[in-house]
């Protein structure tokens, strides 16, 4: 018996000392190191939709680079910590492929770390725990073996060094050659686009300089004016309100046709204007909803950069102004358009990350200040918190009307539970709207309100399995949002061919970034050089332009080139929404 423990003993110590030199041997650890960096573009190799050699550049170049790089050090542990950006990219991209199944990092989604504030980024990253778990464990024993390998006492050979050498530089030179020559093939190539790491580096490096001129915007749009003049009497008593939703699609409302009843409250008011056929610029909050505070929709969107928002052209037109948000301040420029207003109330300042802010404060809000509104002309943006995931925490338990609404991850598996609550959410949504409007109808005034999301969602709609928004390329179901326009009876009564101009343009397809600036500002009666009106639903000048994305590098690409699947466009073509 004491023979066989013995054995066991040593057995156990034997394979300890063969597991050790595994561990330990530098050439186990430099080919464990190659595979890490390259392990991105394996994946990415199958999910894009480029060129096969463009994705065959994308293997061999980086490749060789790697597995050159490596060599340059008797450890390959100090060339890891060299290449320890690449590695942090390469565990974002392999992540960010998981949500969203295609596509390098986007400057957006840099910019989206920036910022999104903490709570919606615990919420998201408890539901891709499996590709967070993944990265962690995989590039976490690369950290680990990086110090093993910089410890030991062993080094790589000469001799395995120039062998490695001897077929990475080729390996790498016709990488190269293939890249020169995709660049006569494909006229769409672009390493900076097209090639990982590249194009994730590039695009950090964009992230960088828009975040640091978002940050000098006080003083590069401090001398901007946008000349408004108010064109009707100064005692007339007015209210005009423009309301941004959050992550709300159109294709779960009633009112565009959903089964369910999610609009009980506005499909019962009058005066109510349904744009069927609208979409967003952008399927990322940071853009759409700046874009939809100013007139840069319908010019450039860097225009942004030294313009200030719609609520200055109120206030210039003699307006009392106010913003209120259930959003949390991230120094992005809807901070800065909010903070023009006279009155500004971000409800999650001062509060917990774990606070839950229901949009219905919102409503509160609005009363207050109409409470005291004893005529005058005034104006009023609301930003809600909307649809945003995690669906279920959007609206009181007590106000859940489709079931069950409990989801317990965010998959497939589940889309049944996550529409529910999702559809609860645009239910909450639908309330909170319908009191604004209500509260502002009271005041019996020369009022409208302006509704419109930033984007829409993606559920888990088709075999694609995307779920969220902010996908480097989007889809219909990011695209379409509600558009809704609601004038009073006394708006309509005094402006008689404004209400019918917003009845006769609801089948037109529109963009509502370049749309909502012009058309309140038409409603509302102030001129000024940068008011379009044959971009305003309330102007009989009033023409269809062609409807535009703007992408990742903010260009303004038609909805053909924005990288729309023939699944999106099979549903434009379901709904009776136009495509080129």
């Amino acid at each position: 018996m004491a023979l066989a423990v013995t054995g066991r003993v040593r057995l156990f110590l034997e394979l300890m000392k063969r597991f050790k030199q595994i561990f330990t041997n530098q050439q186990y650890i430099y080919w464990l190191f190659v595979f890490m960096a390259i392990l991105p573009n394996i994946f990415m190799f199958f999910t894009e939709s480029t060129s096969l050699l463009t994705r065959v550049v994308q293997i061999v170049l980086p490749l060789g680079f790697y597995a050159f790089l490596f060599t340059l050090a008797k450890k390959p542990g100090k060339p890891f910590w060299c290449l320890f950006w690449f590695m942090f990219v390469g565990a974002f991209q392999i992540v960010l492929l998981w949500l969203y199944g295609e596509s390098p990092i986007a400057v957006d989604m840099f910019l989206n770390v920036l910022t999104t504030n903490p709570g919606e980024a615990t919420e998201l990253l408890s539901n891709l725990l499996v590709a967070v778990i993944f990265v962690v464990v995989v590039y976490g024993f690369g950290i680990v073996m990086s110090i093993v390998s910089w410890r030991a006492k062993t080094t790589l050979s000469d001799r395995f060094c120039r062998r490695q050498r001897m077929w990475s530089l080729p390996v790498l030179a016709i990488g190269a050659v293939l890249m020169i020559i995709n660049v006569f093939c494909d006229r769409g190539f672009k390493a900076q686009n097209d090639v990982f790491p590249i194009n994730g580096t590039y695009n950090v490096g964009i992230a960088i300089n828009r975040f640091a001129k978002q940050q000098n915007y006080e003083s590069t749009s401090r001398d901007f004016s946008y000349n408004a003049k108010n064109t009707r009497q100064d005692s007339l008593p007015e209210i005009y309100v423009l309301v941004i939703g959050e992550t709300s699609r159109a294709d779960n409302w009633s009112l565009y046709g959903y089964s369910r009843n999610t609009n009980p409250g506005t499909s019962a008011l009058h005066g109510l204007v349904v744009y069927r056929d609208a979409i967003t610029m952008s399927n990322t909050t940071h853009k759409s909803v700046p874009l939809l505070m100013s007139c840069a929709g319908s010019e450039q969107y860097d225009s942004l950069y030294y313009r200030k928002g719609i609520i200055t052209a109120y206030k210039e037109a003699g307006y009392q102004t106010a913003f209120y948000s259930n959003q949390r301040r991230n120094h992005s420029f809807i901070d800065a358009f909010g903070c023009e207003a006279h009155q500004v109330k971000f409800l999650k300042d001062n509060v917990s990350f774990a606070a839950n802010n229901f949009d219905d404060q919102l409503v509160e809000c609005v009363k207050k200040r109409l409470e005291s509104y004893d005529g005058g002309k005034l104006f009023i943006v609301v930003h809600m918190y909307g649809s945003h995931f995690n669906y279920k925490d959007r609206y009181p338990k007590s106000d859940a009307v489709f079931k069950p609404d409990n989801v317990i991850s965010a998959e497939k598996v589940y889309r049944k539970q996550l529409v529910n609550a999702y559809d609860n959410s645009i239910v909450n949504t639908d309330k909170v709207l319908s009191a604004i409007i209500r509260l502002v109808d009271a005041k019996g005034v020369n009022s409208a309100v302006v509704f419109t999301s930033d984007h829409g969602e993606d559920i888990f709609d088709d075999e694609r399995g995307r779920f969220l928004h902010a996908s480097p390329l989007p889809t219909y179901y990011q695209l379409r949002v509600p558009l809704l326009v609601w004038t009073s009876q006394a708006y309509s009564s005094n402006y008689p061919e404004a209400t019918a101009q917003l009845m006769a343009h609801a089948g037109v397809p529109v963009s509502t970034n370049m749309v909502v600036f012009h058309t309140l500002l038409d409603l509302s009666g102030i001129s000024s050089p940068y008011k379009k009106d044959d971009l305003s639903l309330s102007n009989k000048a009033f023409a269809a332009h062609k409807r535009l994305y703007i992408n990742d590098h903010n260009e303004m690409l038609p909805l053909d080139s924005c990288g729309l699947k023939q699944l999106d466009i099979d549903q434009f073509r379901k709904q009776n929404l136009q495509f080129p």
